[in-house]
């Protein structure tokens, strides 16, 4: 039976508007989609505003309005199963452990990554980067010592 061993909210992946949570199971990685760029597809403010509010007034107001978006999404994924999680939307994916040759952790001098390698259906390598903060590794590692610790690639 697959049960939830940990999980990271909030790592960007391939940009940083682009915001994924991933739920550690003991059989895969889920990474589901929480915040997109089309999550806010118009201009919140008009251009007098912009103006004369300035643009921190209506770049603080977008950020609390994806926030909202976001807080509300992952209330709505509370009471998915896992495979629904992956099936919900197109961007939503798994990793399978047994498909992970390596992971590692890259810390960079301005952000760091947790990296999965995997192999693709040819015989090239898949590479899966997702974008940390530096309060998530900790987490991260803990979470890879779990349920993938024979994978990890040291330095």
């Amino acid at each position: 039976m697959e049960k939830i061993v940990g999980s990271l909210v909030g790592v960007s992946y391939h940009s940083f508007d682009t915001v994924f949570d991933l739920l550690f199971t003991t059989e895969r990685v889920v990474a589901f989609i929480i915040q997109r760029p089309a999550d806010i597809p118009y201009p919140l403010t008009s251009r007098w505003e912009w103006i004369f509010l300035g643009g921190m007034w209506a770049k603080r107001r977008e950020q609390l309005e994806r926030a909202k978006t976001t807080q509300l999404r992952r209330r709505s994924l509370q009471e998915k199963t896992i495979d629904e999680l992956v099936a919900m939307h197109p961007s939503n994916f798994e990793i399978r452990y047994s498909a992970v040759t390596s992971v590692e952790i890259k810390r960079g001098l301005f952000q760091s990554q947790l990296v999965f390698g995997a192999p693709k259906p040819s015989t090239t390598r898949q590479i899966i980067r997702f974008n940390l903060s530096k309060n998530q590794i900790p987490d991260a590692q803990r979470l890879l010592e779990l349920v993938l610790a024979s994978k990890i690639k040291e330095k």
